[in-house]
C-alpha cells in the first residue's frame, strides 16, 4: 500500500493511463484524458492523499454495450480517468509479483506475448503428435468470476490487507446503467486496468491443474516409451486449447468433466459447454481467430497448419463496408480511404501468419477495391466507368 501513493509510483502510473486514453471513452465523471492532464498535478496529489488517508472511494464504471460477431452484445465497464490510474498502480504492483508464478503456456494480457504466440505453440504440439484437442472456453469468465476467489488467490502472495481492502472496493464499486447505480456481487469489469491480471491470477490454478496432468522431462520420455498418455496445453485469458497424445477420444471427455468440476469448485467460473469441444487435429479447430488442422502436404507428409476462416474475410469484408460505403454522403473520400485502409491494416497484421494468408489477403484485396470503388462512386455521383478511369 505504501506504494500506492507515492509521488514517482503515482505519477508513472498517470502517465501511462493518459497516454492510453487519449481518444478514449470517458467514466461516469465524464472526464477525458484532455481535460485531467489541465490539472494534473493537483488532481494526482489530492488522489494520493486518499490513498494515504484511506479515504479513496473508486466510482461506479459506466456501463457500454458493444456488439460481439455472434450477434450478441458484450458489456463493457468504463471507470473513471482517477480509477483507471489507481488500477494502474495496482497492476504496475502486482504483475511483476505473479508473472514469477504465472505458467509459462499461458499467454493471454502478458509483456511480450501475444495470440501469435499462442497459436505457434498449438501447431508445435500439433506437430509433436498430439491427436485430440480439448477447445474449451470459460463462460462469460470477465462477468461471472467470484470476487471470493480472486481475493483468496491475491492472498497466497500478498499480505497487505490495506491493499487487499483497495482491490475489495474496486471489485464491489457497481456499475451505472442509465443512470441507476447496481451492485457487481461477481465479475470484473470487460475494460478495467486490472481486469485482466486478476483474471489470470485466478485461472492460473488451471494451468498447473493441467500441468500436473501431464508428463515432463524425464518422465515425459518414459511415458513416451512405454505408450502412456500425455496432456499438454495452451491458455490465452478465457480461452485455451489441452492436446492429449496415445488415448482416446473417452479420456479426453473424461478430462473434460474433470476440468469443469475443478473451474467451478476453485476458480469460481463455469465452463461453456456449447463452446467446448473435443475434435481430433485432422478434423481442425478453431482458436484465436484461426484455423488450426493437420493436412498433406506437398510430400505426402501430415503437416500442421493454421488458416484464416472463410468467416474471418467475410466479417472484413462487412467492415469495410461499415468504414467506406455506409457513411454520411457528406464524409469525405480521403476519410473512407484512410478508415477502410485501417481495417485492411489491422487484418493483415493479424492473419499475417497463416499458411493461405496470400490467397486469403487476394480475396479480401478484390473486395476492398470494389467496396472503395462504389462507395467514390455515391460519394462524387460517377459511373463505375467514370470512376475507373479517373
Amino acid at each position: 500500500m505504501d506504494l500506492m501513493h507515492q509521488p514517482q509510483w503515482i505519477a508513472a502510473a498517470c502517465d501511462r493511463v493518459l497516454k492510453r486514453s487519449r481518444g478514449k471513452a470517458a467514466g461516469v465523471d465524464r472526464v477525458t484524458a484532455r481535460h485531467f492532464e489541465v490539472r494534473k498535478r493537483t488532481e494526482l496529489e489530492k488522489l494520493r492523499q486518499e490513498l494515504k488517508s484511506g479515504t479513496y472511494q473508486p466510482q461506479p464504471l459506466r456501463r457500454v454495450m458493444i456488439p460481439k460477431a455472434n450477434g450478441k452484445q458484450r458489456p463493457l465497464g468504463i471507470p473513471c480517468l482517477r480509477d483507471k490510474i489507481v488500477q494502474e498502480a495496482i497492476r504496475m504492483a502486482l504483475e511483476p509479483i505473479f508473472e514469477a508464478e504465472f505458467h509459462d503456456s499461458s499467454y493471454g494480457f502478458r509483456p511480450n506475448r501475444s495470440t501469435h504466440h499462442a497459436a505457434f505453440r498449438c501447431l508445435q504440439l500439433m506437430a509433436s503428435d498430439y491427436t485430440w484437442v480439448i477447445e474449451g472456453d470459460v463462460k462469460a469468465c470477465f462477468d461471472e468470476i467470484s470476487h471470493s476467489a480472486i481475493l483468496s488467490c491475491l492472498r497466497e502472495k500478498v499480505m497487505d490487507r490495506k491493499f487487499l481492502d483497495l482491490i475489495r472496493r474496486l471489485l464491489k464499486a457497481g456499475v451505472n446503467v442509465d443512470g441507476v447505480v447496481h451492485p457487481t456481487e461477481k465479475g470484473v469489469p470487460q475494460g478495467g486496468v486490472v481486469s485482466p491480471l486478476l483474471s489470470n491470477v485466478v485461472l492460473n490454478k488451471l494451468d498447473w491443474f493441467l500441468h500436473d496432468r501431464g508428463k515432463h522431462g524425464r518422465a515425459r520420455n518414459q511415458a513416451s516409451a512405454k505408450g502412456i498418455p500425455n496432456v499438454k496445453f495452451t491458455r490465452y485469458a478465457d480461452d485455451w486449447c489441452v492436446f492429449l497424445t496415445r488415448t482416446s477420444k473417452r479420456h479426453a471427455e473424461k478430462l473434460r468433466d474433470q476440468i469443469q468440476s475443478f473451474l467451478r469448485q476453485e476458480c469460481g467460473v463455469e465452463l461453456s459447454l456449447e463452446k467446448t469441444h473435443i475434435t481430433h487435429v485432422r478434423d481442425g479447430f478453431d482458436y484465436l481467430g484461426f484455423h488450426l488442422q493437420v493436412g498433406c502436404g506437398r510430400h505426402g507428409r501430415y503437416v500442421p497448419k493454421i488458416k484464416v476462416p472463410r468467416r474471418a474475410v467475410t466479417n472484413a469484408v462487412q467492415r469495410l463496408n461499415e468504414a467506406m460505403r455506409h457513411r454520411p454522403l457528406q464524409e469525405s473520400s480521403m476519410c473512407r480511404i484512410v478508415r477502410g485502409s485501417a481495417v485492411v491494416r489491422g487484418w493483415s497484421n493479424y492473419y499475417k501468419i497463416a499458411h493461405n494468408f496470400s490467397k486469403a489477403a487476394s480475396l479480401l484485396d478484390h473486395h476492398a477495391f470494389w467496396i472503395a470503388t462504389k462507395a467514390l462512386c455515391r460519394k462524387l455521383d460517377l459511373t463505375t466507368a467514370q470512376c475507373l478511369a479517373k
